[in-house]
């Protein structure tokens, strides 16, 4: 009888054409039955047009039935690699797009539904299998028979007021319904969509960006219907939130598996997320202060601190990014990737990261995983093999912003531990109390490597490994929980290895997908993806000579961009990828007083940001965090894109245009005091209050627990 069902299926599939990825076709072949129970909470209703899975905590997921949920086909990638940008166009050999849904089994805690996807050149058996895990959780597996199918599509019915969030670090988008995002870690490019100066990085490198392109991707999303899924897949992605009425994934993988969370709250969903995937450990007392980024070699790094330090500003950390040597290349001074300190910049290196450290000023470093075509470290890699090899099997030379490289090949242990023991001996021997571990989203797409591992497969997942290599050499020194180290590309499980997050190279201008606006629109978007301790380079990075308009850092950028970060993790500087032409903290006299005005402001903030780290550290919730997250039932708060709380207790309005002196924003349900005029406003409207630079429009919620605290911290910067 069930060759005789596949007969026929087959004839009908090639009588109509082909839509893919999904066709209009769906054969049912069901059993009487129209509610199925498993596990001790779950059930499945099949209704005439869906199968609605649901708990004692409401529906998890409806599948259509009078149309396919799920698909397959074989393609294959062509891409274009430039500056870890990825062009990439799929071709489709075939869709298996006509489903048929032939059994619907129940075995202790899983469903199983069964049937055929079937193509004009392909077919494959399905099983569809749910997992009740408790009423709040649910496990699911889609396997596919033919190992040829190397994509998998599933749809899954939504509504059109249902809102989603997450997807990792979107700088673009916070609310991303009627979007179609995609997930690769990348550089994210230089203007995003703000121009003239993506159509000028598109024309000259390719390296433009889109509004969906980003360092940290994250295949986890949550909706205003309080449920979340997460896919533990790690290849190419796209997610597609376009129609009303439903939501369409695509991994380039044979098939899918993850997890559905249905609970009462986003916060709670984000507990359910990050219990599963990793959460950040809490930060040291001392990475509580201004971490000034300065550079250029001893002499200038100490006169930049004692002069911060005649202010009053609350210095504990230095991070100088050239404690490796630096070069002048064609996109502005560039680091020396050889990992070993440079005696000539920073005599006595030990020495110097030990009187600074006697001062109470921690010294942090650069890394990542890279190594420049010379010196001893490159060639002790190219004899023991230990770098990523391209399809002719040699070394796979990857042209950076000025000079070419080589990957090191994070699948050989050997190699992981050799890049172990130059963290023990060469940073954290000499001193250094963090670094920037840089990059991680550059493997090409064809790299072969020494696991034999796809590299398409295992693009998404060096990042991961980068900071999971990072932490593990922390531990092995008997430096865990005393050392910092800050990742900007990352995807799932990143969390449970990095220990600070920062949000990678911005415009040093106002732009709104790369610039200032980005920046928070960033931190939001990760923090309801499990990013909860994270920043922005203070004054952003990428400085571009341009024949049309110039992106220079100025004086008011830098300090609206300073006092937005007061309000925040970390408080760090950095002078860009052009120093010379950007605005510093040491730029006038004037600067100097004001940034150490606001490193005292953010450092009063200490033990308030504390107990937020220490919240993150339990929950998985972010210190920065959207309206949305506390106020989920309020429909205004899930378009709120450009205001935040810190923690529940502090409203902030960042100024985020050029030539502003007021700033507009929303005020949440409750009652909310304006700190400097102690004018109280009530919740749940708009409204417009001054905010001359120096004075942030920042609101503390009355009743809340750190209320009295955050005001007597505060109100001594009134003026």
């Amino acid at each position: 009888m069930f060759l005789k069902r596949l007969l026929t299926f087959f004839i009908v599939s090639k009588l109509l054409s082909c839509s893919g990825p999904f066709s209009d076709y769906t054969k049912l072949s069901l059993p009487a039955e129209k509610t199925f129970f498993f596990g001790k909470n779950f059930q499945a209703i099949r209704g005439e047009t869906a199968l609605e899975i649901r708990s004692v905590r409401g529906e998890f997921l409806r599948l259509p039935l009078d149309k396919p949920f799920l698909s397959a086909a074989i393609g294959k990638q062509s891409v274009t690699y430039k500056f870890a940008s990825f062009h990439i166009k799929d071709k489709i050999a075939d869709f298996c797009d006509r489903q048929s849904v032939d059994s619907i089994e129940v075995s202790g805690n899983d469903l199983k539904i069964k049937g055929i996807l079937e193509g004009k050149e392909c077919s494959s058996f399905y099983e569809l299998k749910f997992s009740a895990l408790d009423e709040t959780s649910l496990s699911f597996r889609l396997s596919l028979s033919n190992t040829l199918l190397n994509r998998s599509f599933f749809r899954i019915l939504s509504s059109p007021e249902e809102n989603v969030f997450g997807l990792g670090e979107q700088f673009s988008h916070f609310n991303l319904k009627g979007k179609t995002p995609f997930l690769l870690t990348e550089e994210q490019g230089i203007g995003r969509g703000d121009q003239p100066i993506t159509a000028g990085a598109d024309l000259t490198a390719g390296a433009g960006g889109n509004e969906y392109s980003t360092y940290a991707p994250i295949p986890f999303f949550l909706t205003s219907n309080h449920r979340s899924a997460y896919f533990e897949n790690t290849s190419y992605s796209k997610f597609d939130f376009s129609e009303p009425e439903e939501i369409r994934i695509e991994f380039r993988e044979n098939g899918i598996r993850g997890f559905f969370w249905k609970d009462s709250s986003p916060e709670k969903l984000l507990e359910k997320f990050t219990q599963k995937t990793g959460r950040a450990p809490v930060l040291p007392d001392w990475a509580y202060g201004t971490w000034l980024g300065v550079q250029g070699g001893k002499e200038t790094v100490l006169k930049h601190i004692e002069t911060a330090k005649k202010e009053g500003n609350p210095i504990t950390a230095l991070w100088i990014q050239d404690w490796v040597g630096r070069r002048k290349t064609g996109f502005g001074s560039q680091l020396w990737w050889r990992w070993i300190a440079d005696e000539t910049s920073y005599p006595e290196f030990k020495k110097f990261c030990a009187s600074l450290n006697a001062q109470g000023i921690h010294v942090l470093g650069y890394l990542n995983p890279f190594l420049a075509n010379e010196g001893p470290l490159y060639e002790e890699a190219v004899k023991n093999g230990y770098l990523v090899k391209d399809k002719n099997g040699k070394n796979y030379e990857i042209q950076t912003a000025g000079f070419p490289a080589y990957l090191l090949d994070l699948t050989n242990p050997a190699a992981v531990g050799w890049i172990q023991e130059i963290i023990r001996k060469n940073l954290i021997g000499a001193g250094l109390s963090g670094w920037m571990a840089d990059f991680g989203e550059w493997l090409p797409l064809d790299a072969v490597l020494h696991s034999g591992v796809s590299a398409e497969a295992y693009h998404n997942v060096y990042p991961v490994e980068w900071a999971r290599i990072n932490r593990e050499a922390i531990r092995k020194a008997g430096k865990e929980g005393k050392i910092v180290f800050f990742t900007r590309a990352g995807y799932s499980q990143s969390m449970r290895h990095s220990t600070l997050f920062w949000e990678g190279d911005q415009m040093v201008s106002w732009g709104e997908h790369d610039g200032i606006v980005s920046a928070v629109t960033g931190l939001l978007s990760g923090g309801m993806s499990g990013i909860s301790l994270n920043h922005s380079d203070i004054g952003g990075y990428t400085t571009i000579n341009n024949p049309l308009t110039n992106y220079h850092r100025s004086k008011e950028l830098f300090l609206r961009w300073a006092e937005l970060n007061v309000f925040g993790t970390v408080f760090r500087t950095h002078e860009g990828n052009r120093p010379e032409k950007n605005h510093q903290a040491y730029g006038d006299e004037e600067t100097i007083r004001e940034f150490a005005r606001y490193g005292k402001m953010h450092f009063a903030l200490k033990e308030y940001l504390k107990t937020l780290v220490k919240e993150a550290s339990i929950t998985g919730l972010p210190v920065v965090r959207p309206l949305y997250l506390q106020y989920p039932n309020d429909p205004r708060t899930a378009e709120l894109k450009r205001q935040f709380l810190l923690g529940k207790d502090l409203l902030v309005f960042p100024v985020l245009e050029k030539g502003e002196s007021s700033v507009s924003g929303y005020i949440p349900e409750g009652e909310w005091e304006h700190v400097w005029s102690g004018k109280t406003y009530s919740g749940k409207t708009e409204i417009t209050v001054d905010a001359p630079l120096g004075s942030p429009a920042v609101f503390l919620r009355k009743g809340g627990e750190g209320y009295s605290k955050l005001k007597e911290a505060l109100l001594p910067f009134k003026r």
